[in-house]
Formats: structure tokens, C-alpha cells, sequence
């Protein structure tokens, strides 16, 4: 029997906002969602949602008793870091216990501890290498088929034949052509332009 506390343990329901997590119940229905800070999956925009926890916002997460488990569910936005020593500043710190915590820092605190991580309130501390599990990339958008695109600053690029080229921003015209999988990272995340009818 693992010791390891669930990752929600010790969290108030403002903390267990946005997460996506998979929460199955004693009847073996599954809910896949997103938390907010009511203690419910949100199943709309309009507010309603699925309850998971009878608490409320400053109060103290349980999750209701035919709850079997609450799992959290990695971003298929982000790419998964096995290796400690592969991981960056800017990469999500995945504890063996499931808490995220947004890497700052990367250094040698001493006592084994490699990562400098942000905590709720503004706190950062620096987390022992023996709690890391893994950790989450976040993967850049970038063009994926022929087209237009806006980059992470609103230029626009053209894509073709696995290349890019900047053809408009907001500084004026220039030029760059690149491969799309490796100098274009630094102007991620893109999206698809929308044409527009005059």
C-alpha cells in the first residue's frame, strides 16, 4: 500500500481550480474535466457543473465519500520528461504525490535538491530530487500544414513544404525562412490565420 498522500490532500478548493482531472466513482461512472474553485468539474460555461467536493473556495477540498479516486490528466499540450536530467526552467515539476509546481530556477541548493518551484501565495522552496516523478513541456505550436499563420506576437507567416516565412509584423515587412520544427520555437505558440470576407 503506497503512503504517498493523493495530490489533493491539504488543498482548498481555490487551489484545485483548473486542473484536468479524471474522477472516478464507487459505480464506476468517470467524469474528465476541468475544477474550479467551488468544488465542482465545470460541464458548461453557464456555471453548472459536476460536484466532486461538498466544500466551497477557501475551505478545505474532500472529495465526496463515493468518490473512489481523483486522477489528474496530463495536458496532451505538453510533452512528458522522464529523465531528471533532460528537464528546463519553465517545465512543470510532476511530484510523486501528482502535484505540479511551475520550475523558476534550476541550480544546486544542496541535499539533492536541483529545482526551484512556484508554490501557491508566491512562495517559491526548492524540492528534493528524490519527489520527482517526471516532468510536462509545454509543446510550441507550431504550423503543422500549408497555410497562414500568426506567431506568438500577431506576424504573420506563411507555411509551405514543411517552411515558414515571416511576410508581415507589426514593426513592418521582413523576411525569415525557417524549418518549421526547430528556429521557428522562439516565435511559438502559432495559430491558423482566419480569412476574413470584406
Amino acid at each position: 500500500m503506497s503512503s504517498e498522500k493523493p495530490f489533493w490532500e491539504g488543498k482548498t478548493c481555490e487551489e484545485m481550480a483548473n486542473l484536468h482531472v479524471k474522477v472516478t466513482f464507487e459505480t464506476g461512472a468517470v467524469v474528465t474535466g476541468i475544477t474550479d474553485g467551488s468544488g465542482y468539474i465545470r460541464r458548461s460555461s453557464n456555471g453548472s457543473g459536476v460536484p466532486i467536493s461538498p466544500s466551497r473556495r477557501a475551505e478545505r477540498f474532500v472529495p465526496f465519500r463515493d468518490i473512489e479516486s481523483i486522477e489528474l490528466v496530463d495536458d496532451p499540450e505538453c510533452e512528458r520528461i522522464d529523465d531528471i536530467d533532460d528537464v528546463r526552467e519553465g517545465d512543470i515539476f510532476v511530484a510523486k504525490d501528482g502535484n505540479h509546481y511551475p520550475i523558476k530556477y534550476i541550480g544546486d541548493y544542496g541535499l539533492g535538491a536541483t529545482f526551484c518551484v512556484s508554490l501557491p501565495y508566491g512562495i517559491r522552496a526548492w524540492l528534493d530530487d528524490s519527489a520527482f516523478s517526471y516532468a510536462l513541456r509545454p509543446k510550441p505550436q507550431l504550423p503543422d500544414r500549408d497555410g497562414l499563420w500568426f506567431d506568438k506576437d500577431g506576424a504573420l507567416w506563411v507555411a509551405r513544404d514543411g517552411k515558414a516565412r515571416a511576410i508581415c509584423t507589426s514593426k513592418g515587412t521582413w523576411m525569415a525562412n525557417g524549418p518549421v520544427d526547430s528556429q521557428l520555437r522562439v516565435f511559438a505558440p502559432f495559430c491558423p490565420a482566419k480569412a476574413v470576407e470584406a
